[in-house]
């Protein structure tokens, strides 16, 4: 089962929604992450199944793009797993954008 997430950053206020992982007849070919791209900075959505192995990505399940995680709260989908609070911020550069899901899709 997937999830929809709305993330907003509490330094700048940057805030967007994404899909996190896949439905249940695509997830073995489709499972769509938030990421970095490398090349332009910004926060995209791709499909982690196509693009794991592609330096041209960071991905929010990479611990790079994590902060502390408090409380220890994370979104998990099957192996992958996204921190609810202090990942990067892509606008402010900031490790303050909190993950939250609003809606399950299946």
């Amino acid at each position: 089962m997937g999830n929809i997430i709305a993330s907003k950053c509490k330094s700048c206020g940057l805030s967007n929604e994404f899909s996190f992982g896949g439905g249940r007849y695509s997830y073995q070919t489709n499972c769509p992450v938030p990421s970095i791209n490398k090349e332009t900075l910004k926060f995209e959505n791709i499909n982690y199944l196509e693009y794991k192995n592609s330096d041209k990505y960071l991905f929010y399940t990479d611990d790079v793009l994590k902060g502390n995680n408090y409380d220890n709260n994370t979104i998990n989908n099957f192996d992958l797993k996204l921190n609810t609070v202090n990942n990067y911020c892509p606008n402010c550069k900031e490790k303050a954008l909190a993950f939250q899901i609003t809606m399950f899709v299946d």
